[in-house]
């Protein structure tokens, strides 16, 4: 009797003292990459950029013919001209092509100078508003849609904080 008693007791207080869990924090998730890529700033950073990646191409492009086209006339004139005059040439050719090797050098690293300077001022930007969005709606937790496996729809505030960046970063 008394093991049925203590069962029952042990039991009662293990029922009673379940609680159903639920969180009053409100969540959501935004696909951060997809907003970078798509907000008109962003579209006008990775223009700025292509457009400025092309005009180094055609420079190096235009250097590079010099440096074949000098290497060219070498080959020809290398039966004509004295070993000393080749040899010259040639030291010339090899510090040119350096040179070449290092301005490319030099301007990728620019460009890329470039893209991290405007990507992170972009970046601060758009936090300063997600901030914001998340203290105007009593957001407490913003997730990247990339880290997320599933979630209602419902609460993926993708569009809404792309319109809100677009609306306010010029």
């Amino acid at each position: 009797m008394k093991k049925i008693f203590l069962f029952i007791s042990t039991f009662i207080i293990f029922f009673f003292s379940i609680s159903i869990s639920s969180s009053s924090e409100k969540i959501i998730f935004i696909n951060f990459e997809y907003i970078i890529n798509n907000s008109d700033h962003g579209k006008l950073i990775f223009k700025d950029l292509n457009n400025k990646r092309e005009e180094n191409i055609k420079k190096l492009k235009i250097e590079e013919k010099k440096l074949r086209d000098e290497e060219n006339d070498i080959k020809l004139k290398k039966d004509i001209i004295t070993k000393d005059e080749l040899n010259n040439k040639l030291t010339l050719l090899n510090n040119n092509i350096k040179k070449f090797k290092n301005n490319k050098k030099l301007i990728e690293d620019e460009l890329n100078n470039i893209k991290k300077k405007k990507m992170n001022d972009f970046i601060t930007q758009i936090n300063l508003i997600l901030e914001e969005y998340m203290n105007d709606q009593s957001v407490d937790i913003m997730f990247n849609s990339k880290n997320i496996l599933i979630g209602k729809k419902t609460i993926n505030k993708t569009e809404d904080i792309l319109k809100l960046i677009n609306e306010k970063i010029k």
